[in-house]
């Protein structure tokens, strides 16, 4: 198999090195053009998977990881798991996650996890109104609002109290965090629905998987994208851990 290998910025350089060799052994090609490959391994943990999301979805390639970080929830197998990298391939399943399509300021970005439309500093909070399908929904001053996949909704949006929602459900969360008003409450919609924060006052940034993908003050429109992600994950069914 043609691999192309995304290490994270913190990711150990001799852990790197050893997967690549032995990735090399057991008969597969490691490939220095992402284009060139079948398959693209994140090396690191969630958050570097994130971003060789990206590379996925930019190139239309399948993911997966191998977990040399902290948290490895989407990764396929643990970086000491390597030489069974071939097993876990063959008993892994291909799952196709949902993605968002994040529109502000004329550009689309497309996010598997979150994203967070909140305050500019630490010393005030967002103003924001929440429209569902155009709506008004509510209004909240807010450290700012999560819109989430069902993938997503373990990371950020739960350590924000907002609801665990079930893989293979056609829905989004949406989350206020530390809101400052009363009849403000996370929200479980349907994914064809669309979402839009508007900017009352001053300016909001406008995160994507953790990254600062722009500020506005105006508004941020949020859809579930016509793309999906391909990531190859451990078989829950079957996984021993």
């Amino acid at each position: 198999m043609k691999l192309f290998l995304f290490a994270g910025e913190y990711t150990d350089r001799n852990s790197v090195e050893e997967i690549r060799t032995v990735l090399r052994e057991t008969g597969h090609v490691i490939c220095e053009d992402v284009t060139e490959a079948d398959m693209i391994i994140s090396l690191g943990g969630d958050g570097t998977l994130l971003k060789a999301a990206q590379l996925a979805i930019t190139h239309d390639r399948l993911l997966t990881g191998i977990n040399c970080g902290r948290l490895g929830y989407l990764c396929l197998l643990k970086q000491e798991e390597i030489r069974e990298f071939d097993v876990r391939v063959r008993d892994g399943i291909i799952s196709e996650k949902t993605l968002l399509s994040c529109h502000s300021n004329g550009k689309e970005h497309l996010i598997l996890n979150d994203v967070v439309v909140g305050k500019t500093n630490q010393g005030q909070s967002a103003d924001l109104d929440l429209l569902i399908d155009g709506h008004f929904k509510y209004n909240v001053r807010c450290d700012g609002l999560i819109i989430c996949t069902p993938t997503g909704s373990s990371a950020y949006n739960l350590s924000a109290s907002g609801p665990l929602l079930e893989e293979d459900t056609s829905v989004f969360g949406v989350t206020p965090i530390c809101s400052q008003a009363k009849g403000v409450y996370p929200l479980v919609i349907s994914d064809e629905r669309s979402v839009t924060v508007s900017v009352k006052k001053d300016a909001a940034n406008i995160y994507g998987d953790g990254v600062l993908i722009g500020t506005t003050t105006n508004t941020v429109t949020i859809n579930k994208a016509a793309r999906k992600l391909k990531l190859l994950e451990k078989n829950k069914k079957t996984a021993g851990n």
